[in-house]
């Protein structure tokens, strides 16, 4: 190839590759916005039954830390890798066994109990979590309708029975297409006849946001293939 048609060839290549890159960029942008959803997940899909439906799903799932206040203490926050927790209205710390009688699966740890007058107990989430669960148990020893709510830009509730004698439940939540979850709201269905609930076993997962760097690493990597197989024809 002659050296004129050579530095040709060169431009023509160079505005292809803008080209790609360009149209690409240009695809993204003008792609339709895929809107959020938040799902609900039931007990059944609890990680305590072997399930463990948000791991699965590929959501790093940890634990809260146990609250350093005394048993029987007013807790209003709860600290988490990711940021608090906030209750609303505050909550009592108890524990299984001694200050709460019951719950389910083996767990012997601490609960945080809503208040005999309390139908519904708010929770604040950390800002970026895109998946939180937790187990909650009625006091009083029958079975109740507990409602949990999940709100964001998107909203989920889900409702299940529970008995209040060693049958706490698991309500499990996450959110698609980049969306959060900013807040989480534990309703007794019954108005006031489950005498308060405890809530307890709380893991969250933060979201993952890609970094520009990358996506614009890989828009170079496909111009630079065009290149090279353009390259590689003359």
């Amino acid at each position: 190839m002659s050296p004129m048609k050579t530095s040709a060839f060169m431009k023509k290549l160079s505005m292809i590759t803008a080209g790609v890159t360009f149209i690409t960029l240009g695809s993204l942008a003008n792609a339709p916005p895929v809107k959020a959803a938040i799902i609900a997940v039931d007990d059944s899909g609890s990680w305590a039954t072997g399930t463990d439906t948000l791991a699965n799903l590929g959501f790093n799932m940890v634990t809260v830390p146990d609250s350093p206040e005394a048993e029987l203490s007013s807790v209003s926050t709860l600290s988490s890798p990711f940021g608090n927790l906030t209750f609303s209205p505050t909550v009592e710390k108890r524990y299984i066994g001694s200050s709460w009688t019951t719950w389910s699966h083996g767990h012997m740890g601490e609960v945080y109990y809503s208040g005999a007058n309390v139908v519904t107990t708010k929770i604040k989430l950390p800002f970026g979590i895109s998946a939180f669960d937790l187990y909650v148990e009625p006091d009083m020893f029958s079975t109740y309708k507990i409602t949990v709510t999940v709100i964001d830009s998107s909203l989920a509730t889900l409702t299940q029975e529970i008995n209040g004698f060693g049958g706490a439940k698991y309500f499990g939540f996450y959110a698609t297409n980049g969306g959060v979850l900013s807040s989480v709201t534990i309703t007794d269905r019954t108005g006031g006849a489950a005498n308060g609930f405890a809530m307890a076993e709380f893991r969250l997962a933060a979201r993952e946001i890609p970094e520009t760097s990358s996506v614009l690493g890989i828009l170079t990597f496909c111009a630079l293939g065009v290149r090279s197989r353009l390259l590689s024809q003359q």
